[in-house]
């Protein structure tokens, strides 16, 4: 890759995860290597497939985590990547790392020394605002985790009103990728 730069996208279960795709090919265009891992939940709202073709190749899932590969891939994954990017990021996959439990293979990459990590949170309004939520996000912080977004506007059911909870443009997050990437001093 022209910028040597690696970015694991780890993708979770929320409706946004349809915009994963976008997200990684424009951080293929601007020059980074791209690995994707998504969880289980996942699935429910894109095929592993469509994965797979924007990253240009298979997709780490808890099922890969289990082969029998010889290696710990939680572990070759978080020294791998120079960034991971969990876009989107549901509340439960912050509260998972945010209190330590490694269970999924995602949660168990950023807890197993990833470089850096950059939160794209996508939830409903009531549960961005919720106070759990919101511990969650400072305790990532306090970690050196940085996030992008949510931002404000229409959800995807029809049954939300406008809110602070959508996952930010494909843009802004990869602009906040970009900039991590090339601030040395993180």
């Amino acid at each position: 890759m022209e910028n040597g730069k690696k970015v694991l996208v780890g993708v979770t279960g929320g409706i946004a995860a349809y915009k994963a795709p976008g997200v990684i090919r424009r951080l293929r265009e601007a020059g980074y290597e791209i690995e994707a891992m998504a969880t289980e939940a996942a699935f429910h709202f894109i095929p592993e497939e469509t994965l797979a073709i924007a990253a240009g190749d298979r997709v780490h899932t808890d099922k890969t985590w289990w082969e029998q590969s010889g290696r710990v891939e939680h572990v070759t994954l978080a020294r791998w990547a120079d960034l991971v990017l969990i876009a989107p990021a549901t509340a439960d996959a912050m509260a998972r790392v945010a209190i330590g439990l490694g269970d999924d293979l995602l949660s168990a990459t950023v807890l197993a020394g990833a470089k850096k990590v950059l939160w794209a949170p996508a939830m409903n309004p009531e549960m961005w605002s919720n106070p759990a939520t919101k511990r969650n996000v400072e305790t990532l912080r306090s970690w050196d985790h940085s996030f992008v977004g949510p931002a404000e506007g229409a959800m995807a059911s029809a049954e939300e009103e406008p809110g602070v909870g959508r996952l930010a443009e494909e843009a802004e997050i990869v602009a906040a990728a970009k900039k991590m990437l090339s601030d040395s001093s993180r």
